[in-house]
């Protein structure tokens, strides 16, 4: 089969979308072709393999939003190479930029257009720019947004992927005849699986990794950190140059209250490492569809506590982690912690993440959305 995949990131970005279609196009390339267009500093293509080619389409960041350059001609470049590749189905992420310029293709030529949301819908806004959450602004804005934008772009859409079925009630919200598939986000949890607890009550290690900014919410966590022992120690992990601002106004806020077991760092690729020096994973974010670094916690054997939000809601609860009100105090937070940590027994714990893991599995996630796009085309009468 022959796949495009679109990604509205440049990469080695740390988003969740980002890191999904990474993944996704060089899983897929093992037994398919695929060609995925993604963000960069220049218009190049670069072969990766046999089976995998990168187009890279200029863009620019403004405030921590990545935007394509897409002029006429760019488009037609784009179109140009698209046409070369004549895929059998073109899978976005996302409804904006790059991901519409893959709709446009997919709808002149009658080939089967796929797309995955990694934000709730109807809240797009408010995960995109969580500064103007529940301003009036932001409402008339995500009100354009649905009403113009998106309902039209779902009327051209053969097939939407949610994550889950919070993410699938959004979009029936919007446009109810747009036939949609639930998939996971999938992550390689084979290597994080095989990470064995090694809890020391001496110094009991959290870990948050995010990207820095305010829906992340990283700021609460340093406060919750403030009202535990010195013995209790946090380290947040996230990509210091795409999130400068942010950064340097914990550091300020640490600095001020003469916080000494909160760290921050910047963003480490290997998991692996990170993990194996963490107890616990914590979250205090505003807005998560569906968190791949909790997913890779809970491979890892790592238990997780957060304030409420989808992806807390969705995977964590009493038998393998503690979820709290979104509302929580970091005093509130703080004391839930120390007692959670006291009472629970935590090779139990540990063991029951790994196994409620097994569903994200790459292998797997890869395996059902081949199936999806075969069943597709089929619906196409396409031989793929």
């Amino acid at each position: 089969m022959r796949i495009v995949i679109t990604s509205n990131y440049e990469i080695g970005n740390e988003t969740g979308s980002a890191k999904v279609a990474e993944v996704m196009s060089s899983k897929l390339s093992k037994n398919n072709e695929v060609f995925f267009i993604c963000l960069g500093k220049y218009f190049e293509e670069i072969k990766k393999s046999n089976s995998l080619t990168i187009v890279t389409i200029p863009s620019v960041v403004i405030k921590n939003i990545y935007f394509p350059i897409i002029t006429p001609f760019l488009m037609y470049q784009v179109f140009k190479k698209i046409d070369s590749f004549s895929p059998d189905v073109v899978h976005a992420q996302n409804s904006v930029l790059v991901s519409s310029m893959a709709r446009m293709w997919s709808n002149i030529n009658s080939v089967p257009f796929v797309v995955t949301f990694h934000h709730i819908p109807t809240e797009a806004v408010e995960h995109i720019i969580p500064s103007l959450s529940k301003t009036k602004f932001a409402n008339l804005v995500q009100d354009i947004y649905e009403e113009i934008t998106l309902k039209n772009f779902l009327q051209n859409t053969n097939l939407v992927v949610a994550q889950n079925h919070r993410i699938a009630k959004s979009i029936r919200s919007i446009y109810k005849n747009v036939k949609i598939e639930i998939i996971n986000n999938g992550v390689e949890i084979k290597h994080l699986n095989k990470i064995k607890p090694n809890i020391n009550y001496k110094r009991v290690n959290f870990t948050f990794l995010g990207s820095y900014n305010i829906r992340k919410n990283q700021k609460l966590l340093v406060k919750v950190f403030k009202h535990l022992p010195s013995n209790y120690h946090l380290k947040i992990y996230g990509k210091i140059s795409t999130g400068k601002e942010y950064y340097d106004q914990l550091q300020v806020y640490i600095m001020e209250n003469k916080i000494k077991n909160v760290e921050l760092n910047d963003f480490e690729n290997d998991l692996i490492k990170i993990f194996k020096k963490t107890d616990y994973f914590v979250s205090a974010s505003k807005k998560e569809a569906q968190c791949l670094s909790i997913i890779q916690a809970m491979a890892a054997g790592k238990p997780v506590i957060g304030l409420s939000n989808e992806t807390i809601d969705d995977l964590v609860n009493k038998d393998n982690g503690l979820a709290l009100r979104k509302n929580t105090s970091p005093n509130v937070f703080a004391q839930n912690i120390l007692k959670f940590v006291k009472n629970i027994n935590y090779t139990i714990l540990s063991n029951r993440n790994k196994k409620d893991s097994i569903e994200f599995d790459i292998d797997n996630v890869v395996l059902k959305t081949q199936q999806t796009y075969k069943r597709l085309c089929q619906s196409y009468s396409k031989n793929c």
